[in-house]
């Protein structure tokens, strides 16, 4: 079950970096039909996109991110968290492995100094005694709405 939970999560995330792409995939399609060069496949856009997602434009430095600048932290599972910050963006906290309990009961964050910082600070859930190290922080991409049909013409 937990599996299937992060295969969905991975199909979800896939899902958004696609859909982050299709304006840009647009404008290579009609590059490239002007040029008669071959249209970038799915990996090609993948990998592009990733390098167009630079951490520092959300002020992910070495991995860490400033406390003040943290709104709020709303866990969607007990590995995985989304962390709404000051500016409207968003970053996707993950703990190296699953903290039981942790989205039900709630959490407390244990840091050294004023940032979060991934490798190195914890969260501990609440009532349980359960203390999980965070993994990884990273930028998350919204995915926009396509347009509709009638737009299009």
């Amino acid at each position: 079950m937990n599996n299937t939970k992060y295969k969905w999560f991975g199909l979800i995330l896939l899902l958004v970096l696609v859909g982050y792409s299709i304006p840009n995939y647009a404008q290579q399609v009609a590059s490239n039909k002007a040029t008669s060069a071959e249209p970038l496949s799915l990996t090609d856009q993948l990998k592009s996109i990733k390098d167009e997602v630079n951490p520092a434009a959300w002020k992910i430095r070495n991995g860490c991110v400033t406390l003040k600048r943290i709104k709020r932290i709303r866990f969607l599972d007990d590995q995985t968290a989304l962390m709404s910050m000051r500016g409207k963006k968003k970053i996707i906290l993950r703990l190296k492995r699953e903290c039981p309990g942790i989205k039900r009961s709630g959490y407390v964050h244990h840091t050294v100094g004023h940032r979060l910082c991934a490798g190195f600070d914890r969260f501990s859930v609440l009532g349980s005694g359960f203390s999980c190290r965070i993994d990884s922080l990273e930028p998350y991409v919204n995915i926009e709405e396509p347009q509709s049909e009638i737009d299009l013409d």
